[in-house]
């Protein structure tokens, strides 16, 4: 696998172990379950889901995080009522949680996590 490096390319397996960079898969609750009618969302959604664990256990071992984020609804690119008390989640929001995850330290990683509304009962 090869990464961008300077305008070039460099072999993953020149990289010594150091963190070299965060991939951030966004996925959906369907890649863990799905409602009747919806078995082929639920399959692609579960795919991408396995991609992610998949290329993390290839890649993680040459300083590449890979990070399989579910949102359980909608983002929403807006500043409003909603998005200010956790009704939705908003764009800004979900953008701290991903730089937070590419700033982690190589000696321990979140492969997934589960991003909901803070108002949403579940």
């Amino acid at each position: 696998m090869l990464y961008a490096h300077h305008g070039g390319e460099t072999s993953l397996a020149e990289t010594e172990g150091r963190k070299k960079g965060t991939i951030v898969f966004t996925g959906t609750l369907g890649a863990l379950r799905t409602n009747a009618e919806f078995a082929a969302y639920g399959a692609s959604r579960a795919g991408a889901r396995s991609v992610a664990q998949a290329l993390a256990r290839e890649v993680s071992k040459n300083g590449v995080h890979v990070v399989h984020a579910i949102a359980n609804g909608g983002i929403k690119d807006e500043d409003n009522e909603e998005t200010r008390t956790g009704v939705r989640m908003s764009a800004e929001a979900v953008g701290k949680t991903y730089l937070w995850l590419s700033r982690q330290e190589p000696t321990l990683w979140v492969h997934e996590l589960d991003l909901r509304p803070a108002q949403e009962k579940f």
